[in-house]
């Protein structure tokens, strides 16, 4: 059943108020998120001994800075770099899930239930992580090709994961919903997830460490916009 589409006003203040009220687990997963991401990417792109043909060039980077970024452009382009490119995308993908625990955690606030550290984790368990890891990495291709139209590809996909997760719902048929639902509260998702991802952001703009807090925000925006407007769950 689909509840009564609310303002975006509304909208914005429930996501706030979630993510208030469980402000430790945002700098859990933020912590965990780039721990991974960073160690993982750093340990790639040695492996790959670009560091090293990096340092080659490392000096323009203060003196001639466009001339550095060709000559990245030019390395990224070579058989590691492309390797390289590939495992960020796979190390993205088995770090996806955690942003499901979060789905896991807003559905407890509203039932009243006691949240838990392993909560988070709930993305993991069972053979939906794989599902969600396949999802993942084919949404970062697919973006990658898609990357002008970035902000429609966003939106249209945003309750993919919420299906799966909440639903048990196969890729078709969650895309196909995520799609309806897209076109029929067009501006309404648009312009929240325009929102939440400057939120998530912010933190690394004004004040770099506050990226741990407001980074994982557009989960909170996911759930509040499945929540009304398509209010369905399986507990």
């Amino acid at each position: 059943m689909t509840t009564p589409k609310p303002e975006i006003g509304k909208l914005l203040t429930e996501a706030y108020q979630y993510w208030m009220r469980t402000l430790p687990f945002q700098f859990l997963f933020s912590v965990i998120y780039f721990s991974v991401t960073m160690f993982a990417d750093s340990y790639a792109f040695r492996y790959y001994g670009l560091f090293e043909e990096v340092q080659k060039f490392q000096n323009l980077f203060y003196s001639d800075f466009e001339g550095f970024m060709t000559k990245l452009e030019v390395l990224m382009q070579t058989p590691n770099g492309k390797l390289f490119a590939v495992v960020a995308l796979i190390v993205k993908a088995v770090i996806f899930p955690l942003n499901l625990g979060f789905l896991k955690i807003y559905r407890k606030l509203d039932i009243g239930e006691k949240l838990n550290t392993s909560d988070l984790f709930a993305g993991f368990r069972g053979h939906y992580f794989f599902l969600f890891v396949i999802y993942s990495f084919v949404w970062s291709i697919i973006n990658n090709y898609l990357s002008i139209f970035t902000f429609i590809w966003i939106p249209m996909m945003l309750f993919v994961p919420a299906l799966i997760f909440y639903k048990g719902f196969n890729f078709l048929k969650s895309f196909q919903i995520s799609i309806q639902t897209f076109q029929k509260y067009f501006i309404l998702i648009f312009v929240a997830t325009i929102v939440s991802i400057l939120f998530s952001y912010c933190g690394f703009i004004m004040f770099f460490f506050g990226i741990f807090l407001t980074f994982p925000f557009w989960n909170a925006m996911i759930y509040v916009l499945y929540k009304h407007l398509i209010a369905d769950f399986d507990e």
